[in-house]
């Protein structure tokens, strides 16, 4: 005769393999994936003084020209002079 019962041993193993795979599970579900993005490389401008003469002059354009507003067809943009007079009116 054993003192120690192997079925019942063999059944509390299980139940302590069912019990950690569950909540595995369980945590799995809980838990979502994060990714990590890798940092991006900055890239150095070559000219940065003439992009800058660029950005600016693309700017300036857009306060001195009428047209649409991407997204919402109901207004327009009008040039920066002209809506400084309407506001100056009110």
């Amino acid at each position: 005769m054993h003192d120690v019962s192997l079925r019942g041993l063999a059944i509390g193993a299980a139940i302590i393999f069912a019990g950690i795979v569950a909540s595995l599970a369980v945590a799995r579900l809980l838990v979502r994936p994060v990714e990590i993005k890798p940092p991006q490389r900055a890239t150095l401008q070559t000219a940065p003084r003439q992009d800058l003469a660029a950005f600016l002059r693309e700017k300036n354009a857009r306060l001195q020209r009428r047209g649409p507003i991407e997204g919402d067809p109901k207004h327009v943009h009008i040039p920066i002079d002209e809506a400084m007079r309407r506001l100056s009116r009110q």
